[in-house]
């Protein structure tokens, strides 16, 4: 199965969007005689736990707990590409990933909302794991009923991403803890209009613009926790069509319409005048969102996948 990445916030729409990137997370399951076992090769992999700490374990278990069933003795071969603590979704693919390979393993039909919701239960937002389930920019409201509600726009192939990586990554605990408990009134509002015409600019395929992105909320207090990135957030070029910072950083995210390596190697430069060593990859929306075929489930037949997100 293949999970997209994914670039939250986009700016203004704090908590509120994220866009799927064409960087990927792929996991399959195959049968053992018992237990549980994770092979994994990509980025960080130091970091990730082989054991049932595994984030992709965690929601593979909760998904059989959802569906009253559980799980049989698997394999898990895991490929990953998305950094993690960076604010590329590297989380949100990996709870995706487990909810569709614990519901399909389960021979469960959770439908794409039920996944959705079970995500967000151990996400605690609803941004990235929905444009990782969905791909595409994806628009999410949670509500007291637990319901979550998206709305989704194809981005256009026309637009480019350059994902501007510091070698400082930021915990989203450190970046959350960071932002103010009130806000003023005209600093809300802002981010209303701002977050209003971003959105109808990308269902439309209306142009954008960098202005479009401007925040208040979050951005202008986590900028100085890595050197650099206040001063991407204000570098301007003609064919930027967008930049800011990618989920809770520490990844600066920029849109281009043409001269992409230009910029990415410009934002780079940012960084490093600032002292913060950087890396630039350009990326491509995507919009397929989260997919699954038996192909990733050598489990004789006994489980069959009957989950696939749809656009």
């Amino acid at each position: 199965m293949v999970v997209p990445a994914s670039s939250a916030n986009v700016g203004c729409a704090f908590d509120c969007a994220a866009i799927a990137l064409n960087l990927y997370l792929r996991a399959s399951a195959t049968p053992v005689k018992s237990g549980f076992e994770i092979a994994y090769r990509g980025t960080n992999a130091d970091r990730i736990p082989r054991d049932e700490n595994n984030l992709i374990a965690q929601a593979m278990q909760r998904a059989a707990a959802t569906t009253n069933a559980s799980l049989p003795p698997v394999r898990l071969d895991v490929q990953n590409d998305i950094p993690l603590g960076v604010g590329l979704g590297s989380s949100a693919a990996a709870i995706v990933a487990g909810i569709l390979l614990g519901s399909a393993l389960c021979g469960a039909k959770l439908a794409p909302a039920d996944a959705l919701r079970l995500a967000v239960e151990i996400e605690g937002h609803p941004d990235n794991v929905a444009a990782a389930l969905h791909g595409g920019f994806v628009v999410a409201a949670m509500f007291a009923s637990a319901d979550v509600l998206i709305a989704k726009a194809n981005v256009s192939p026309s637009l480019n991403f350059v994902a501007v990586i510091p070698e400082v990554p930021l915990p989203t605990e450190k970046a959350r803890a960071v932002l103010p408990a009130q806000y003023p009134r005209v600093d809300v509002v802002a981010n209303l209009q701002c977050t209003a015409l971003l959105a109808a600019r990308f269902f439309s395929g209306g142009k954008l613009s960098p202005e479009l992105f401007g925040d208040a909320l979050h951005q202008p207090y986590r900028s100085p926790l890595v050197p650099g990135i206040a001063e991407c957030l204000a570098f301007r070029h003609p064919d930027l069509a967008g930049v800011f910072l990618s989920g809770a950083g520490s990844a600066v995210m920029a849109i281009a319409r043409r001269n992409t390596a230009k910029i990415g190697a410009a934002l780079v430069g940012e960084f490093r005048r600032m002292g913060t060593d950087a890396r630039a990859l350009v990326l491509r929306a995507d919009n397929r969102g989260a997919r699954i075929s038996s192909k990733d489930l050598k489990v004789g037949g006994t489980a069959k996948p009957r989950l696939t997100p749809r656009n």
